[in-house]
């Protein structure tokens, strides 16, 4: 299977309306909500390969529409221009525009009319800091109601407003065992900020919001490629919903046959209520198509454990295997979590491969330029 060059294929500004076939909460009784996701692409064209991604293209959510249409003095039923069309405003906002990340240019347009002293302030170069943590937590609603603008126009009004981004997911199925579908892993994003409830625009749109159909399209990513020669073994480090490129990883080479060896690393914060496919995984390793499987508990014990803790137990193997030809994966948090397993890679360079830490740092530069280190982090 290859990815879909069809120059008819669906595009982020023509997307596949996709029948949302299945919504399952994968976290009951956990203070995380993860959702695994069934969506049909019937008729769609459009074919994807493990490691691809696929764009969603939300819509807003209503309540926030209301909260800034009745911050900024309007009704929604204006007219206003954006390009060459002309739209409703309230469609505009649910449909077209980003209402919720706040961002300095936004607060630099919108204090031509507010012209605040606290806001001028807070612009100046000296108090980038400030800046930074004043827009912590905060939304443009939360700018709106600090500073009142009965009077803006709505032209003006979105003229503030950036187009509404698509939102990439890591596809976590592979269309050899799943014909015409393509499932998804989603952390649907909920907190409290400024004494105001929020939450992520498109997951909890997918969680939440979707009517018949979710627009969407695919985003190939061919730096994040099973091996072509299938006998290749493979580590697959993911944890959270970083997991999710790897269930399509194991189901393409269960599906055609492959030979190679797997190890997957994942880890969350309890194996009660936080382990992503476990039944998967555990049938997999019984099957013999999961050779290896570390998990890592973060909350299941006094101490926190996560993959890299893993890695490190389980040095000298994964050395022999990236002896043996082994690529490595990691998908997921690109912050803290690609940043210790690398660490942790160097480590393990240096004690199994009695590497100094400059060679280690070499060596594992090596694996990247070999394109058998691969990195999918966010």
């Amino acid at each position: 299977m290859s990815t879909s060059t069809n120059p008819n294929a669906p595009t982020k500004d023509n997307p596949y309306a996709s029948e949302l076939l299945v919504n399952r909460l994968m976290t009951e009784g956990s203070d995380k909500e993860t959702r695994h996701f069934e969506l049909s692409l019937k008729d769609s064209g459009l074919e994807y390969l493990p490691g691809d991604s696929l764009g969603v293209v939300p819509t807003n959510c209503e309540e926030v529409v209301s909260d800034l249409l009745h911050a900024v003095g309007l009704t929604g039923e204006e007219t206003i221009t954006l390009g060459e069309e002309s739209i409703g405003l309230k469609d505009a906002l649910m449909n077209r525009l980003a209402c919720t990340v706040l961002s300095k240019i936004q607060i630099k347009k919108f204090n031509e009319f507010a012209q605040s002293d606290k806001l001028n302030d807070l612009l100046q170069i000296a108090n980038k800091d400030s800046l930074v943590d004043y827009m912590w937590g905060r939304e443009l609603i939360d700018l709106l109601l600090e500073f009142p603008q009965s009077g803006i126009s709505a032209q003006d009004f979105v003229g503030l407003l950036r187009p509404m981004p698509p939102r990439l997911y890591s596809i976590a199925s592979s269309l050899s065992a799943h014909f015409e579908e393509v499932h998804l892993t989603v952390a649907v994003v909920r907190y409290e900020g400024n004494g105001r409830k929020r939450k992520g625009v498109c997951s909890s749109y997918l969680a939440e919001r979707v009517g018949q159909n979710v627009p969407c399209y695919l985003h190939p990513n061919k730096n994040f490629k099973l091996p072509e020669d299938p006998s290749i073994p493979i580590i697959m480090v993911g944890p959270g919903t970083g997991i999710a490129p790897f269930r399509a990883f194991i189901e393409e080479r269960k599906s055609t046959g492959a030979t190679g060896k797997n190890w997957l690393f994942f880890g969350d914060r309890s194996q009660k209520t936080d382990y992503l496919y476990g039944n998967e995984w555990e049938s997999y390793q019984k099957d013999g198509i999961l050779n290896e499987l570390d998990l890592a508990w973060s909350r299941d014990q006094a101490e926190k454990v996560y993959v890299q803790h893993k890695m490190l137990e389980k040095g000298s193997q994964l050395w022999s295997w990236l002896n043996d030809g082994a690529v490595f994966y990691v998908c997921g948090d690109a912050s803290r979590m690609a940043k210790d397993v690398d660490r942790a890679l160097r480590t393990i360079a240096q004690e199994e491969g009695s590497m100094s830490e400059e060679d280690a740092g070499t060596w594992v530069k090596g694996l990247q330029k070999e394109r058998r280190y691969l990195k999918d982090v966010y």
